[in-house]
């Protein structure tokens, strides 16, 4: 389970360009969010399978990755939705490239529980950076569908097949976490503020809800 919120700024994003490998560091906030807050701040919760997945440069020069993701169930969003485009910040393209921390690893043929908000621009993103892409895996022991949230050191390459397996006491499973946001979506939003995300979003997407303070 997910903890409780708290608070921590760290440098979220380094830009190299060429060889020279000069970074450009810009700091950023991270909240952990609790499941229910994760499903509450999303406009969609689906279970997927990663497509196709290509590198864009925006017009501040900062890369982004693309990725395809077919969508196999929908849990919270539109029920027809078969497939989504998620926007995450970080890649390499031409020699130059942006490592943006505390963001998701995706890797092609792979199978994941997502959380996506859509920001103000448009794109749809990973709620909570890192925190809105499980990978499912098998459990060894019991066969059960498990859940993985796996970030690999920066300069690490990515390949969802050798994910290590938490320890036995630590593992969640897709059963569990679907229940409970079939539940939380049932019940709704309960009208408390959830970090990083602006109250106004959370009203227009949970329309006649009393903001608590």
């Amino acid at each position: 389970m997910l903890g409780l919120a708290h608070r921590g700024t760290i440098p979220a994003l380094l830009v190299f360009a060429g060889l020279g490998l000069a970074p450009v560091a810009v700091g950023s906030t991270l909240h952990t969010l609790s499941l229910d807050q994760l499903t509450d701040a999303s406009d969609y919760v689906v279970r997927g399978t990663v497509g196709q997945m290509w590198v864009e440069t925006d017009d501040r020069g900062y890369h982004w990755t693309r990725v395809e993701l077919e969508v196999d169930a929908v849990y919270k969003g539109p029920e027809d939705t078969d497939a989504l485009r998620l926007d995450v910040m970080g890649g390499f393209l031409r020699g130059e490239g942006t490592i943006a921390m505390n963001v998701p690893r995706f890797d092609a043929g792979e199978e994941v529980l997502i959380f996506a908000e859509q920001l103000e621009s448009g794109v749809l993103v990973p709620t909570g950076l890192r925190q809105g892409k499980f990978t499912v895996r098998i459990d060894p022991d019991s066969g059960r569908e498990m859940l993985v949230s796996y970030a690999p050191m920066l300069h690490q390459a990515y390949d969802h097949r050798f994910i290590p397996h938490p320890a036995p006491g630590e593992r969640v499973y897709l059963s569990d976490y679907v229940e409970q946001v079939k539940a939380r979506v049932g019940h709704g939003w309960d009208g408390a503020p959830i970090p990083g995300k602006p109250i106004e979003r959370l009203q227009d997407m949970h329309p006649g809800v009393e903001v608590t303070r």
